[in-house]
């Protein structure tokens, strides 16, 4: 049964089942010799939607409802958010016509900071809503880089399987990248270009909030304009949880990304 996070239990330590670990690399067998074939990107039966992405080797099935709020959801437990550094990500999904599409899923997994994975608990892995406006709010960390030099090294990035609950829509299987400075130039060496083309529009616009990381821009991240103010109290609103739930760092920067789904 999916866990749902609550108030009182930021995303808890929860394990995953043997079982359901060696469906899931069987599945991502299939998934990585088939649809992420480097051919069938070629041949357009990928890509048709300029948000796709590769899946990648590291989905879990089932993972839990990470929801607290309506539209709003936490991936990290307390613990990562105090070692890695609080990081808001707002994304909104819509339509081709640029119309928010509400009640749509995000199934959610990355990396820490440090570029780990994990796969024997449901750490950084998890299932959010959109609200009435298209919109998710996930405090989380910042997805570190990952690889070696000899095998490749992946940009930093966060897996998304995204649906529609009413079916209008295509689902879609893409990657947000957070990259240094926002320069999507940092993409350009990711070893998953040999399956597509470099997609620089999947990359997050992120911006740091100096206040909350010594007074240092995090990352090189430009800094959130002060105009923001929506963001602002967002930003001072997931603080006050912070704290209520033994944080003792605040939001160190935020990600706005958009991502569309084509029709059905």
């Amino acid at each position: 049964m999916s866990q749902v996070a609550t108030v009182a239990d930021w995303a808890p330590h929860v394990g995953v089942g043997i079982l359901t670990r060696l469906v899931s690399f069987a599945r991502s067998a299939v998934i990585m010799t088939v649809v992420d074939n480097p051919l069938t990107w070629k041949l357009g039966f990928r890509g048709t939607n300029e948000k796709d992405d590769v899946e990648g080797p590291f989905y879990i099935l089932g993972a839990p409802k990470r929801q607290i709020d309506d539209g709003k959801a936490v991936l990290a437990s307390a613990d990562y958010l105090n070692k890695h550094g609080p990081f808001l990500f707002v994304f909104e999904v819509k339509d081709e016509k640029g119309e928010p599409i509400p009640n749509a899923v995000l199934d959610w997994w990355q990396a820490d900071s440090e570029g780990n994975y994990y796969f024997a608990t449901w750490t950084l892995r998890g299932k959010v809503t959109t609200d009435a406006n298209g919109r998710a709010e996930v405090l989380s960390v910042r997805p570190g880089d990952y690889g070696s030099p000899v095998l490749g090294r992946r940009a930093g990035h966060i897996h998304l399987i995204v649906s529609d609950a009413k079916g209008r829509h295509r689902s879609m299987t893409t990657q947000a990248y957070v990259c240094p400075a926002n320069k999507s130039e940092h993409m350009l060496a990711d070893v998953a270009n040999y399956a597509r083309k470099s997609r620089p529009g999947n990359m997050v616009t992120c911006y740091s909030i100096p206040a909350a990381n010594g007074g240092e821009k995090y990352w090189d991240l430009p800094e959130l304009p002060a105009e923001d103010s929506a963001m602002a109290e967002r930003v001072k609103s997931w603080n006050a949880q912070l704290k209520e739930h033994g944080v003792n760092r605040d939001i160190i920067a935020v990600g706005l990304h958009e991502l569309k789904l084509s029709k059905a």
